[in-house]
């Protein structure tokens, strides 16, 4: 007989059915504490966000307050990153039994998690098989690596670039200035180029007091996303007033089609109490509906912290990524002349949600669009 996609749906679904069934009826568990610095959930998962595992694994179901002041997403992620899938099933079935006993759940509501958790990729292996190539479609670049070039010469800049292959940039700068454009004179030669502008840097300042300015441009330009970066001088407290900051701004701007994405340095990571980050505070205290995060894979090495194990901690956040490489002094490299395996990056990205990568350089040399150049090259060889 001919299999049809109705007859593969259809298996699928009696498929997984049996496969939730079977997790629910896995006896329960004696969990170990939670980990250190999530006693009493501080700077834990928010509750106005719901129970997600990735985007295509979103409960629809509140991440509602446990009576000890966690959350849902607190009980279930103190113990992340997972090692196998079977781990995570295993502490998602005992910990949502013993929240429908303290009736913080509903039998329901304990379905639909468990059901979003065996559809998940968390805790699943990620090898790398060196028989993919990246898709250069989702390539592209950040355009501090031209900001050089560009206010003298844009149209010669944007035109180097795509005769190298990009297909994507992402300006950086603020709401009305991108190397001395506004988004709505550098959008005609973007287009001329043959270049999307997917996401736009810009900064805090704009999207608390220039938000209409920030809707203009990002519409006047195509992008999807518009992006800021923190200070080095942010305390947790500050960290987590960002956070209410991006949803605020991110639920807004989800109306006009837009979101909006946190841009990391090192100092996130180095801003700590009790084991808790300030790049913690950001991704636990922002709904996933409304807040992007676009990991820059090289500060992130600067604090000692790998991207696979963000991944891994934090499922399908990562829709953005800035891909910058690490010389062995600890000095900006291009990409795949430098210590970061991006092949094992793009292995995690179906985990990490990951749906454009930005190559830079902060220091480049000779030029921007020779630094630029030889990274897409790179890329476009790589296989993982």
């Amino acid at each position: 007989m001919q299999r049809t996609a109705s007859t593969s749906r259809h298996h699928v679904t009696r498929w997984l059915a049996a496969a939730v069934a079977a997790v629910l009826s896995l006896p329960l568990l004696t969990l170990p504490p939670a980990a250190a610095g999530t006693v009493g959930c501080a700077y834990g998962y928010t509750s106005e966000a719901t129970v997600w595992f990735g985007a295509d694994a979103d409960s629809g179901v509140p991440n509602h307050e446990t009576d000890d002041g966690c959350t849902v997403l607190d009980k279930i992620m103190a113990d992340a990153p997972f090692r196998t899938h079977a781990a995570f099933l295993r502490t998602v079935v005992s910990e949502t039994s013993a929240l429908v006993r303290e009736r913080v759940l509903t039998s329901r509501e304990r379905w639909k998690i468990v059901h979003a958790a065996a559809v998940s990729k968390v805790g699943s292996p990620h090898p790398v098989t060196g028989r993919r190539s990246v898709d250069l479609s989702r390539i592209g670049l950040v355009g501090y690596t031209v900001r050089a070039t560009m206010p003298t010469d844009a149209e010669g800049t944007l035109s180097a670039l795509a005769a190298c292959g990009f297909q994507n940039i992402e300006p950086s700068g603020s709401a009305g200035n991108f190397y001395g454009y506004s988004a709505a004179e550098l959008a005609p030669l973007t287009e001329e180029a043959g270049f999307d502008v997917p996401s736009l840097g810009v900064s805090l300042s704009n999207l608390q007091n220039d938000l209409d300015l920030v809707v203009s441009e990002a519409h006047a330009i195509g992008a999807r996303y518009v992006r800021i970066s923190g200070s080095g001088d942010w305390t947790l407290a500050d960290y987590s007033r960002i956070a209410a900051i991006l949803n605020e701004v991110g639920e807004r701007l989800a109306a006009e089609g837009i979101r909006v994405a946190y841009h990391n340095h090192g100092f996130e990571f180095g801003t700590a109490e009790n084991g808790v980050t300030g790049y913690d505070v950001l991704v636990r205290e922002t709904n996933p509906a409304f807040v992007a995060m676009e990991l820059d894979v090289y500060w992130a090495a600067s604090a000692g912290i790998s991207a696979v194990d963000l991944f891994e901690r934090y499922p399908g956040r990562f829709e953005l990524l800035h891909l910058k490489d690490m010389a062995a002094d600890g000095s900006f490299a291009d990409v795949g002349e430098g210590t970061i395996n991006f092949a094992e990056i793009f292995a995690a990205k179906s985990l990490a949600g990951v749906r454009y990568g930005f190559t830079e350089h902060d220091q480049p040399s000779p030029d921007g669009v020779t630094s630029a150049c030889n990274s897409l090259g790179y890329l476009a060889e790589l296989r993982y």
